[in-house]
């Protein structure tokens, strides 16, 4: 099984669910922490994004969100 071929875990679904709706990544942030769904730094949600983007080989939020619902996974 290819490295891109894991799914996504339950907390990067939501947070690429919000992206694709057109939420910035601070919007993400405040939402999680609304909902007390841990982590919910601006942090964390850069980080989180920066492993896919290295786990899809793609430079930007853009190309990778276009990838990840290519790919069906968001």
């Amino acid at each position: 099984m290819n490295k891109e071929d894991v799914l996504l875990d339950e907390y990067e679904k939501l947070i690429f669910d919000k992206l694709k709706k057109g939420s910035t990544q601070v919007d993400v942030s405040n939402y999680l922490k609304e909902k007390n769904i841990e982590p919910h730094s601006l942090r964390s949600i850069e980080h989180r994004i920066n492993g896919l983007k290295k786990r899809f080989k793609v430079k930007t939020l853009i190309s990778l969100v276009y990838v990840l619902t290519k790919k069906g996974h968001i």
